[in-house]
């Protein structure tokens, strides 16, 4: 009997001792299977991750490009916008007060614009007389033209460049052409003016008398009083009238 038990005993060891390995190797090759894993995963996850890196960053660089390219359109359009209003803006041109001195300050329709505005209204012809003076609460430039026998008088508001009368009549006088750039310009003829009789300029006319071409330059006097100073385009003379 007690041989029989310690047999026994024995018998029991040895399995529980075979299966203890038995479990140690199951474990060992769970972890094995487990390390591999990451092992096999890992430089692919790297390569998505840069693939999709790369990705984003040709993304944004095509995004900036698009926004770019939009800016630079829009500046462009606003600029050919602004080039080919030509006259257009001047709608909202501050005007002049009536004590301005045209010595000094610049209408916002120059007397070169008002001719291009007026032959244009013509269809044409020769610049025989141009004015400007401050009429009805408006700074004003008054012309006259001729285009073969008929004769164009126009208003064109200074700061605008509106026509606001134009009125046709036959014409026979041969009055010559004038030129506000040539053989004297305008500002040059007010030089002059101004350095025989000192003050505000508030008007002035080319025109002709007898075929003799001259600006009229009206002065208001330091001193008081007014006076007109005429200037002949082709001597330079100057001749003052009270």
């Amino acid at each position: 009997m007690t041989r029989t038990s310690a047999r026994s005993r024995s018998t029991v060891r040895a399995i529980a001792l075979s299966a203890l390995v038995l479990g140690l190797a199951a474990g060992c090759g769970a972890d094995s299977g487990s390390d591999e894993a990451p092992a096999v995963e890992g430089p692919g996850a790297s390569e998505q991750e840069d693939d999709g890196a790369a990705d984003d960053d040709t993304a944004t660089a095509d995004d900036t490009a698009s926004d770019d390219g939009a800016s630079d359109d829009g500046a462009s359009d606003d600029g050919a916008a602004s080039d080919d209003g030509g006259a257009a803006p001047l709608a909202g041109a501050a005007a002049l007060p009536e004590d301005a001195d045209l010595a000094t300050e610049q209408l916002p329709i120059t007397a070169e614009k008002a001719v291009e505005i007026g032959l244009g209204a013509a269809g044409g012809g020769e610049l025989v007389q141009i004015e400007i003076d401050h009429d009805d609460d408006v700074w004003e430039w008054e012309l006259e033209i001729v285009d073969g026998g008929r004769q164009h008088d126009l208003d064109i508001d200074a700061t605008s460049g509106e026509v606001t009368e134009h009125d046709q009549d036959d014409d026979d006088d041969q009055d010559p052409a004038v030129d506000v750039t040539s053989p004297m310009p305008y500002a040059e003829a007010i030089e002059i003016a101004l350095g025989k009789e000192p003050g505000r300029v508030s008007g002035w006319d080319l025109s002709s008398d007898d075929g003799r071409i001259h600006y009229t330059i009206d002065i208001d006097r330091s001193s008081g009083g007014d006076v007109e100073v005429e200037v002949d385009v082709e001597t330079g003379e100057v001749r003052v009238d009270d």
